[in-house]
């Protein structure tokens, strides 16, 4: 997903955390019984994020995406709802995204995907095509 940061950035000391938001472009494959049937990029996207790092130990960050994506394929504009899980220690990074996406001609996505950092490797987990 490409960034570009806007707005302000919060750090709470006690628990090291930090929360902001940004814009952003969406990208995203779209999965139904297994075979990829559409794939989701660019567009217009508000993001909010809550991070926590701990130096040398672990990297946590939850994500909300709110925005519209347009179809690379069939053309048809996406209204975009999705939360990100990030996570890192050492040789563990993964991103988990449960994405909800309605489209103006009637198709619905919703599902959930994991997506191995270091191998590039996705996961499918439970979706529901429409």
């Amino acid at each position: 997903m490409g960034i570009i940061w806007t707005n302000a950035i919060a750090q709470d000391n006690a628990n090291n955390a930090e929360q902001g938001w940004y814009t952003s472009e969406y990208w995203g494959p779209i999965y139904c019984d297994g075979e990829e049937v559409d794939f989701l990029e660019g567009g217009v996207l508000r993001v909010h994020y809550v991070s926590r790092y701990v130096a040398g130990v672990s990297y946590k960050e939850v994500t909300q995406l709110k925005g519209q994506v347009t179809s690379s394929k069939t053309g048809e504009v996406f209204k975009v709802r999705e939360t990100d899980k990030t996570f890192w220690e050492p040789g563990i990074y993964f991103i988990t995204w449960h994405y909800n996406l309605i489209g103006n001609m009637g198709t619905h996505y919703n599902g959930t995907l994991t997506l191995n950092m270091f191998t590039g490797e996705i996961t499918i987990g439970h979706t529901v095509c429409h």
